[in-house]
């Protein structure tokens, strides 16, 4: 599966994250600080596949 990678816009002062998910919805995140949306931006462009599974205690 292709994974859309996230971009980074400064719209109205504001930083803008958009990522197009795997059903075809845009998914859409705001961010005051441009360091803030970059950061996330590269969270967010990992696959889901190599997100850590959650630790049981």
């Amino acid at each position: 599966m292709a994974y859309a990678m996230p971009v980074v816009t400064k719209e109205d002062n504001v930083w803008v994250i958009r990522i197009q998910k795997s059903n075809g919805k845009t998914q859409e995140y705001r961010c005051s600080t441009e360091n803030q949306a970059r950061q996330l931006a590269l969270i967010l462009a990992r696959p889901e596949a190599e997100t850590p599974a959650p630790r049981h205690l």
